[in-house]
């Protein structure tokens, strides 16, 4: 017996249509995350500041954080039609 498994081809198309979308989302996915990382790393600099009395790591985050954030925020909603 001779048994072939037919497969069904996708048109090429579609198949790059997808890949473009899940790169997209990707893309927006690991943007979102920076983001969320610089401000969470700020906050905890911000709280550790509070407790020890000192200002270093305000001025570090200020310095270095600050500006991650903001601007991985504003290519976030750039990239988000209509946000």
């Amino acid at each position: 017996m001779d048994s072939q498994i037919e497969e069904k081809k996708r048109p090429e198309w579609l198949k790059w249509t997808i890949r473009v979308i899940l790169g997209y989302a990707a893309l927006l996915a690991l943007i979102l995350a920076v983001t969320i990382i610089a401000i969470l790393i700020t906050f905890t600099f911000i709280v550790i500041d509070s407790f020890s009395e000192t200002t270093r790591l305000g001025l570090i985050s200020e310095q270095y954080l600050v500006p991650v954030s903001e601007f991985m925020w504003k290519l976030f909603t750039w990239l988000i039609p209509g946000l």
